[in-house]
């Protein structure tokens, strides 16, 4: 009778060798994987707030909630200002059990490191959210002093859904880059004058930038209610974001 032989060094070495190199092959295949099924949560999460929106559209005559920036108005589309619960946006009663994780971008791993405390990740294209009249602003302001508080009145005609040119080139809403984000409102006009409002290209990790207006994609919505992953570069274009017919806020 023979004794059974065991695995002598070499070969253990050889079976841990094969090992770490097939996990060497199949982790960045793995990763790759992980962060496309976030970037379709992503988009999903964007599709059905910009359906919400297109229901509110339905109630409110065709108007658009207030663009949620720190000035706190009832009707914002997000509520995040202190003093506010996420149930509080314009938004939750068409989002069924409406929760933060609706609002944030599965791959978002900053957000408690956004400018002024804003834990959340979209934001919304302030030309087609109501505009405000912020020239002349309510008086009063918030005991801590960091917030106006009351209703600004909106802008002289407001935009409706109908005044918008091609709903399904605009953009609403965007997944916005953690290094520009500083509340509920996107405004790409002001990026070539201070570097902010840059939709967010975390998904798209070979061209990673903060930065580069010109570097990578991201996640957007449009008015008419679909989501895609597009070029960073488009959403700076004025074509992209400006909603109006004819001139357009842009420039007034």
């Amino acid at each position: 009778m023979h004794r059974r032989r065991g695995f002598t060094l070499v070969e253990l070495l050889v079976v841990i060798g094969i090992i770490a190199l097939l996990i060497s092959i199949l982790l960045p295949a793995l990763n790759r994987a992980m962060e496309a099924a976030k970037s379709v949560k992503c988009l999903s999460n964007l599709r059905q707030l910009s359906l919400a929106v297109v229901m509110y559209n339905n109630e409110n005559r065709g108007h658009y909630p207030a663009p949620a920036i720190a000035a706190i108005q009832p009707d914002d589309w997000l509520s995040w200002q202190p003093g506010t619960k996420i149930t509080d946006s314009a938004l939750s009663k068409y989002l069924g059990k409406a929760s933060p994780e609706m609002f944030q971008c599965p791959t978002d791993s900053e957000l408690q490191g956004h400018a002024n405390g804003y834990i959340y990740s979209y934001t919304a294209n302030w030309m087609i959210f109501e505009p405000r009249n912020y020239n002349n602003p309510p008086t009063f302001v918030s005991p801590n002093g960091r917030y106006t508080v009351g209703d600004l009145s909106r802008e002289n005609p407001t935009l409706k859904n109908t005044d918008v040119r091609s709903p399904d080139h605009v953009i609403m809403l965007v997944d916005e880059s953690s290094q520009t984000i500083d509340d509920g409102c996107w405004a790409p006009q002001h990026y070539f004058t201070d570097g902010h409002n840059l939709l967010s290209n975390r998904h798209d990790k070979r061209s990673e930038s903060s930065t580069d207006p010109n570097a990578g994609r991201g996640n957007a919505s449009f008015c008419d209610g679909h989501a895609e992953f597009m070029q960073r570069k488009d959403s700076v274009d004025k074509t992209y974001f400006d909603p109006r017919k004819n001139g357009g806020w842009y420039d007034q």
